[in-house]
């Protein structure tokens, strides 16, 4: 056992210099048998010379205030008890330290919400940011969100409103797309079972794109990047914030197939849509239809387009009304 090297370290420790392999060698030496019975004495003993007075005042003052009694005389056997508590003090407090470290490592890990079908999730990020995260979606963060920059992995679908850092850029990132804004609100979606990524800019500026083309968005646009062409399609829209109408349950449909509207749907009822009829898919519908059960928007499509459908278990069989094609048509002129 060194011990001017172990009393260096205590030193160390309380200084805020050790290092966690230094503070696990040392816990080890507390552990003999022996540190009580001749290296405690005799070191603290010698601790005017070795250990810096302001340090040496930190452990008495530590001693003091948990163990020592009113007197400062006291025997052999007294110090004993002593040494003991300042053991059980300095083991206590490199112990914690230790759990702090690696508390505090796992938190720069990364972090990820998982939201299931038929749910969703609104939360805070470590930079006061607001997600609103929909139905099976995941959004990862960790060591890549911190001062310098704000990234995320996204899957699936989600809402933020991006607190103002000019210092760090907030990029929302998937399957090779990403979204990079300051302080501004944007809707991506971007589902791993769609080709197909959109952003629509609600207000502020984002840039997007993905490595070799980028564009810039401004409020009330929208960008379609297709994944396996890599192209990119802006447009204007007429009230960007319908995009997020999700977050209350409302959907907002602007001239939408029928078979992308399923898949909304089979994510927020958790549920499951055949299409008996193909041509079902490519129906198209614009509206708003508010907080409502799953039964009642099948019986609006019904009522609105030649459909009829059957529902199993949670599974909805979908198929034309072809005695009310003719009537539907009329209409339609």
């Amino acid at each position: 056992m060194d011990k001017k090297n172990n009393i260096q370290l205590l030193e160390q420790f309380f200084n805020g210099t050790i290092t966690k392999q230094e503070i696990r060698y040392l816990l080890e030496e507390l552990k003999n048998v022996e540190f009580e019975k001749d290296w405690m004495k005799e070191q603290w003993d010698e601790t005017p010379e070795m250990m810096n007075k302001a340090v040496q005042k930190q452990i008495m003052d530590n001693i003091k205030a948990d163990i020592l009694p009113t007197h400062t005389t006291f025997r052999w056997k007294q110090w004993l008890i002593v040494a003991a508590a300042f053991l059980l003090v300095i083991t206590t407090s490199l112990s914690g330290y230790l759990l702090y470290e690696d508390q505090n490592k796992k938190q720069v890990g990364d972090m990820t919400v998982t939201v299931e079908r038929g749910q969703k999730v609104a939360l805070t990020l470590p930079d006061q940011s607001r997600v609103w995260v929909n139905s099976g979606s995941t959004l990862t963060y960790g060591s890549r969100f911190n001062k310098k920059e704000r990234i995320i992995e996204l899957n699936g679908e989600a809402y933020f409103e991006v607190a103002k850092n000019k210092k760090a850029p907030f990029i929302v990132q998937s399957h090779g797309f990403s979204v990079e804004a300051l302080g501004t609100a944007f809707d991506v979606k971007a589902y791993p079972d769609e080709n197909q990524i959109s952003t629509v800019l609600i207000h502020g500026k984002v840039e997007v794109g993905d490595e070799l083309n980028k564009i810039n968005l401004s409020p009330n646009q929208k960008l379609l990047y297709n994944r396996v062409t890599k192209s990119l399609q802006k447009s204007d829209v007429t009230d960007g914030l319908t995009s997020a109408d999700w977050r209350f349950n409302k959907l907002t449909f602007d001239s939408e197939t029928f078979e992308d509207i399923a898949s909304i749907l089979e994510r927020d009822y958790n549920v499951r849509f055949v299409f008996e009829s193909q041509s079902l898919k490519k129906y198209r519908y614009s509206g708003s239809i508010g907080n409502t059960s799953l039964e009642s928007l099948l019986q609006i499509f019904a009522l609105t387009s030649p459909i009829s459908y059957h529902m199993k278990d949670s599974v909805i069989y979908m198929k034309e009304n072809k005695r009310i094609i003719p009537f539907y048509k009329k209409v339609l002129r």
